[in-house]
């Protein structure tokens, strides 16, 4: 019997269904990326980032109001990035790096990750 016909592989599951992964999101102007974890889907952490970094962008600063948001800290570092020094985050890029289920091994992951970029 071949073997073709007792392997069924699985269908490619779509990044943004991805759960429990270490994710790299890229700035699009600079050099710099952002690593987090998370256990939720890929694609509804993505759009969360996208939320604030918007709602922290969109808004009109008068150049007092811009100094001394410099100086705020936001949900990530990514919102902060985006707010300091007004990038363009690379949205499309954004990609999965490793996946762990568990929790403490996701954050070491993680860390190992900060660390090879720094």
């Amino acid at each position: 019997m071949s073997k073709t016909l007792l392997v069924h592989p699985k269908d490619r599951q779509e990044k943004e269904e991805i759960t429990d992964s270490v994710y790299e999101i890229l700035c699009a102007i600079c050099e710099k990326c952002y690593i987090g974890e998370t256990g939720k889907k890929f694609g509804t952490r993505l759009k969360e980032h996208k939320t604030e970094v918007e709602a922290i962008t969109s808004k009109p600063f008068t150049k007092n109001q811009h100094a001394s948001s410099l100086s705020e800290q936001n949900k990530s570092a990514l919102t902060d990035h985006a707010s300091q020094d007004n990038p363009m985050i690379n949205w499309l890029a954004a990609t999965i790096l490793d996946r762990e289920s568990d929790k403490s091994t996701q954050c070491i992951k993680e860390a190992v990750y900060i660390r090879k970029e720094g």
